[in-house]
């Protein structure tokens, strides 16, 4: 049964808006890809297409504070 025949009890009445709709369709299709990844054992390529949070989070580069360079143009 799909989420959208779970909003109103399986019985597939509700008024669920484009936006909305669109959501959860790619959620679940999301949800199938996680899964068929899992059960083949390519938890990489998940982390990889980004349906999983990365296991070590990216380097954030951070400007530093008082380095001495100054921008064109700045007063």
């Amino acid at each position: 049964m799909s989420q959208i025949d779970r909003i109103d009890g399986g019985v597939n009445t509700a008024r669920v808006s484009a936006a909305e709709a669109d959501r959860i369709y790619r959620e679940q299709r999301q949800a199938d890809a996680l899964r068929f990844l899992r059960k083949r054992g390519l938890d990489d390529v998940a982390e990889i297409l980004g349906l999983v949070e990365p296991a070590t989070p990216a380097p954030q580069v951070r400007d530093r504070i008082g380095s001495g360079k100054t921008r064109r143009g700045a007063a």
